[in-house]
């Protein structure tokens, strides 16, 4: 099948000021992009992060933009391998995480973009919600589906620029080391911070926003009202999904699954009833990369895992850290999509 167009989509390598992750994810990206992105052929070429490509969390705007500088100078050849992508043509799209949430500030937004592309800035795009490709994809972190990471505003400060991000429940337990108390206390705090925050994403003021950022997406005002409403944080059920992450971490578990969450069915079918639907929905957010059917839904999902070393799930790359999951959506001149879960190896195995 000829090609229009080729998206690569990878998420969560949790790119930080050091690099001492032992699977090497800056490293191994540099090589991706050179000899899988820059190396192939084609008249339009996009690479996608689904969030979490950075660790900008906690930081204030000043104090985030001097992060993401030293994180891409910590990470000098993925730098490079960037603004050479860029430099070809290739459009770099950055959709935000819950662990680089920041880069939805404009001020961060743009110095992302002068740093990668000086001379064509609008080869690299952020995301502050989702990235969606008319007919072909949707592509969200999928941290806005969970309670302990949501942020319901978040459009709030991606559009007018404001420098306050409420924490979600599980930032607040995880903020620098204090007493139990405090952190309880801490949690408290966000947990009715969230819930005040879901009543204003209801108000008239927040649907000027939505409206704002229907037009930048592309799609109709009412699909894009009813995707923002798809989730809610709610304490009485937080709480105790909380306390059986803390559980089960105590125990050295983690909470497992390996089906589509039902959140991606959901979105996927709301697309669908405003005609908008599209054959692939690509996120991250659990570091198990998975693809399967989504039920009542012609969409394909597509979970791009992580490259860190907190892999979880039973795909391949987690007995073997020598691959690296992806996804490739292939557009053909007359619209018709091909693709699917990828592994790449540096070896070229």
């Amino acid at each position: 099948m000829s090609r229009a167009a080729r998206w690569w989509l990878l998420s969560d390598l949790h790119l930080g000021a050091f690099d001492d992750d032992p699977r090497r994810p800056g490293r191994v990206l540099s090589e991706f992009l050179r000899r899988e992105v820059l190396a192939a052929s084609g008249p339009l070429q996009h690479v996608a992060f689904v969030g979490d490509t950075f660790e900008l969390v906690g930081f204030a705007e000043d104090e985030s933009l001097a992060r993401l500088e030293s994180i891409l100078t910590r990470h000098v050849d993925t730098f490079r391998a960037l603004e050479a992508c860029a430099a070809r043509g290739v459009q770099l799209h950055f959709v935000c995480g819950n662990h680089d949430v920041e880069l939805a500030r404009p001020a961060v937004a743009s110095r992302l973009s002068a740093l990668l592309s000086p001379v064509e800035p609008t080869r690299v795009r952020v995301h502050p919600w989702f990235l969606h490709v008319p007919h072909v994809l949707v592509a969200e972190h999928g941290h806005q589906h969970h309670a302990l990471h949501r942020i319901p505003e978040l459009l709030r400060t991606a559009i007018n620029g404001t420098d306050e991000l409420d924490p979600p429940p599980l930032a607040a337990w995880n903020a620098p080391p204090r007493s139990r108390l405090r952190r309880a206390g801490a949690v408290a705090r966000a947990c009715l911070a969230s819930e005040r925050a879901e009543r204003r994403i209801r108000e008239l003021a927040y649907d000027e926003l939505l409206q704002a950022e229907s037009l930048r997406l592309g799609l109709d005002g009412a699909a894009v009202r009813d995707l923002a409403r798809l989730s809610r944080f709610r304490t009485v059920s937080a709480l105790p999904l909380a306390g059986t992450r803390m559980v089960l971490a105590a125990a050295g578990r983690r909470v497992t699954g390996e089906k589509a969450p039902a959140a991606a069915g959901r979105f996927a079918r709301t697309l669908e009833a405003h005609g908008s639907g599209v054959p692939w929905y690509v996120s991250g957010h659990t570091h198990r990369a998975v693809e399967s059917a989504l039920e009542a839904c012609p969409t394909r999902y597509v979970n791009t895992g992580t490259w860190s070393s907190d892999v979880r799930g039973r795909g391949p790359d987690q007995s073997d850290r020598l691959a690296f999951p992806y996804a490739v959506v292939d557009v053909a001149p007359d619209g018709a999509t091909s693709g699917g879960l990828r592994y790449w190896r540096p070896d070229g195995g």
